[in-house]
């Protein structure tokens, strides 16, 4: 069959190289290159100079079966990585922190610092181990934000530990952290993320679409104007012209994909719409003034949590987690900057949607579900949003396996 995949992330490249064992797969991408990679920067000068990733991208194996299961099948080496975490206020107190001690593949997280021993720090180690413990029973259908009130954990645990660590996680508000299903973030804590080390492709999205990408064609900087159904075909308008394949995989965000599609029917929109997108700002620089200010609270993720903004700062000091930069000037990338890194010292700002998970996008994951049973299905939709559990690496590559399953049938 003639596949095309719409969109070159991590879902696109995925299916790509799932379908292009047995298909004929086209890789359609608007940006220059394959967008995993595309806002990627370099860190000195000349061509072997190393590129940090924007934004930057790791996973728990624990967390990420399936993706690290690709990885491990494609040959995309790994390294562990410290992702050690110190939470300050807006006065540059740490609030609390926790150093990583790894053996091998494992981690144990020790409370770091002197202030978290204190009475504000040994409330959110005791509710955090309380929160550890609880597991599942009793989460169906409440929001994380609801279970917190109801089973009465500190403020100081919720508003300086649980709330900023998963609005970084996410990168979304804490209001939208409230809205979260409650299974959702009791699993993620649930499944080894924190005894297992952080791991991080070890040549970055580069080596990552080098790998995936061959099996397919890969067409980049494409005008993609619309796609519509056909005779027995899908129809694409690209660069002034049409072009037919026999499936289309969408793998853009579900907004991309609606405004995309020229002949969506009343569910897929109905599906789609129900995603929404927060915006997320990302900036590459080289100014220490954002970190901690006493040097030694420096962690490789820092978050400044301040209660007059809606979501925190995290900053996270790339030589401490890439390898490739141990011996080079200190370089950052800072999430939602609350305090602007000076202009001088700014190499890079990017903006990126992210989807928001909440009821209603839940309730359209058995939408598509649905949509992706249909008999004579040929359009199909995969994305960090198309599956359950936290939009990330991890739920793109699922959806992308899991339509792949639905395709075959």
């Amino acid at each position: 069959m003639k596949v095309a995949v719409v969109g070159a992330g991590i879902g696109g490249l995925a299916a790509s190289w799932r379908l292009g064992a047995r298909h004929e797969v086209t890789v359609f991408e608007r940006h220059a290159s394959p967008g995993m990679a595309v806002h990627g920067v370099r860190i000195g000068d000349g061509p072997d100079a190393p590129r940090v990733d924007v934004p930057l991208r790791v996973f728990y194996p624990g967390y990420y079966p399936q993706l690290t299961a690709l990885y491990r099948e494609t040959g995309v080496d790994t390294e562990p990585v410290d992702y050690s975490t110190t939470f300050t206020d807006p006065a540059g107190r740490v609030v609390f922190g926790y150093r990583n001690l790894r053996a091998g593949p494992f981690t144990l997280p020790v409370p770091a610092g002197r202030r978290v021993l204190r009475r504000r720090g040994l409330r959110i180690l005791r509710d955090f181990l309380r929160f550890r413990r609880r597991g599942l029973g009793g989460t169906a259908g409440r929001t994380i934000g609801a279970l917190l009130e109801d089973e009465r954990y500190s403020p100081e645990f919720v508003r300086d530990f649980l709330l900023p660590a998963f609005a970084t996680i996410c990168t979304c508000t804490y209001d939208n952290v409230l809205t979260f299903p409650a299974d959702h973030v009791v699993e993620y804590l649930s499944r080894g993320v924190l005894l297992t080390s952080v791991r991080r492709a070890r040549g970055g999205a580069d080596e990552v679409v080098r790998r995936l990408a061959g099996r397919a064609r890969l067409r980049c900087g494409v005008d993609l104007r619309a796609i519509r159904r056909g005779e027995g075909c899908v129809e694409l308008v690209v660069d002034g012209a049409t072009e037919r394949f026999d499936h289309v995989v969408v793998a853009t965000q579900a907004n991309h994909a609606l405004r995309l599609l020229a002949d969506a029917s009343a569910t897929e929109r109905r599906t789609l719409e129900a995603v929404r997108y927060d915006s997320v700002e990302v900036v590459t620089h080289t100014d220490e003034a954002l970190l901690p200010p006493q040097r030694a609270d420096w962690a490789p993720v820092n978050l400044l949590v301040s209660p007059a903004h809606d979501r925190p700062m995290s900053t996270i000091w790339m030589n401490a987690v890439q390898s490739a930069l141990r011996n080079a000037a200190p370089v950052f990338q800072t999430v939602h900057p609350l305090v602007e890194p000076a202009a001088s010292k700014v190499l890079a700002r990017h903006r990126f949607e992210r989807s928001v998970v909440d009821v209603a996008s839940r309730q359209a994951l058995y939408d598509l579900a649905a949509l992706h049973r249909e008999r004579d299905r040929r359009v199909w939709f995969c994305g960090s949003y198309a599956r359950p559990g936290i939009p990330l690496l991890e739920s793109a590559v699922a959806s992308s396996d899991a339509l792949l399953a639905a395709l075959s049938r």
